[in-house]
């Protein structure tokens, strides 16, 4: 058995480093839901990302989309200043990131009985390698287990970042296993390149209609040990 990650809302809480700039900027402006605004930025992340791949928009133009499209929708026209401003308060609470207890678990009890393990991140190699850091990743990842779309060529879904993986590890698909949080991202880039697929739904999606489904669906860290313990 071996085990890929996705890092971003599956290794730790992406929406932390979110949740602590809106409060700071934004708290007392809208009541909207912190956790809803959150899963739009995520949708308009996952947007700009590509757009920027296809040469769209420009790399420093990506933050702020995601953020003026997320507080339009709850009528908050946000200039470039304050989109700029934003981005410096989220990267500075990105810097204090961690890994929570339940996913610690986890990676030790693969370490401990030698599982295979490694990670497929989609973004830029400076920025996923710099939260690869902070949540001292390296301490269960070798660093050739660690696969960044930047660095690879490859975006997921594309089939050819998970290639990359297989490649790279001599995976056989049969197999592997991927544990992601995004369905669209995640479980459908894997399943169309043969892998199974753990889709780790803490955030209680709505799975979307289509053939293609999850091999697995957990929504706790709890529920995603008790698997793998008995995989």
């Amino acid at each position: 058995m071996k085990i890929i990650f996705d890092v971003d809302d599956t290794i730790y809480n992406l929406m932390q480093p979110f949740f602590e700039a809106h409060n700071e900027i934004y708290g007392n402006r809208t009541d909207a839901d912190c956790e809803q605004l959150f899963m739009a930025s995520r949708i308009y992340s996952d947007e700009a990302f590509y757009m920027h791949e296809r040469g769209e928009i420009t790399a420093a133009e990506e933050f702020a989309y995601r953020i003026r499209k997320t507080y339009a929708d709850v009528g908050i026209q946000v200039s470039d200043q304050e989109a700029a401003f934003f981005e410096e308060r989220y990267r500075y609470y990105q810097q204090h990131i961690h890994v929570p207890e339940g996913i610690v678990r986890i990676l030790d009890y693969c370490k401990e009985k030698e599982i295979t393990i490694g990670i497929l991140t989609n973004g830029k190699k400076q920025n996923q390698g710099k939260k690869i850091e902070v949540l001292n990743l390296k301490k269960w990842f070798p660093e050739e287990n660690i696969f960044i779309s930047g660095e690879i060529g490859f975006t997921k879904p594309d089939v050819r970042a998970f290639a990359a993986v297989q490649e790279g590890l001599n995976l056989n698909p049969e197999e592997t296993w991927f544990i992601g949080d995004t369905f669209e991202v995640d479980v459908i880039g894997a399943k169309n390149a043969g892998w199974h697929v753990v889709w780790f739904n803490h955030r209680h999606r709505e799975m979307p209609l289509g053939e293609i489904e999850p091999d697995v669906e957990v929504n706790t860290e709890e529920e995603l040990y008790d698997f793998i313990v008995h995989l």
